[in-house]
């Protein structure tokens, strides 16, 4: 939610968001994600959609932004819009969970908890001898998918 919020600009700028959130998945997403998503986009008025991935037969259409936790998603979605001649960030937009080194280089937005704290959070508790539940934030990394 605030991760989505740090990117309300370039957000309202498409005309629908759709979340890619797989309900199926072996080790499956928080819930908390999915009503997060749902209230930023009632609260923003924006029109949405949630579908469980992106298939051969999923329909992309220009003016869509695309939101998706895994992988294969955002490769699948990558295709669709090759396929269609769209240009990433001018006729679809893309956000992905996650940062990694290769989405980096592919110049995709992603919204990303900061694993370099996460770690240190972690040793820290350890070396404290603490036990607990850390809340770690979420940023938005803009780029040219967007």
């Amino acid at each position: 939610y605030n991760a989505l919020k740090k990117g309300i600009d370039k957000i309202l700028a498409y005309k629908k968001t759709i979340f890619i959130y797989p309900d199926n998945a072996v080790h499956p997403y928080p819930k908390k994600t999915l009503h997060g998503f749902r209230k930023f986009c009632v609260e923003h008025s924006i029109d949405f959609e949630i579908l469980n991935g992106i298939y051969e037969d999923t329909i992309v259409k220009k003016g869509d932004l695309f939101i998706t936790i895994e992988e294969s998603d955002l490769v699948n979605l990558v295709h669709h819009a090759r396929d269609r001649n769209f240009t990433l960030g001018k006729d679809i937009g893309i956000i992905s969970y996650n940062e990694t080194p290769l989405k980096e280089l592919l110049d995709i937005t992603v919204i990303s908890t900061s694993f370099n704290m996460m770690g240190k959070t972690a040793a820290k508790m350890i070396l404290d001898k603490k036990k607990g539940e850390i809340k770690n934030p979420f940023d938005f990394i803009d780029r040219g998918s967007m």
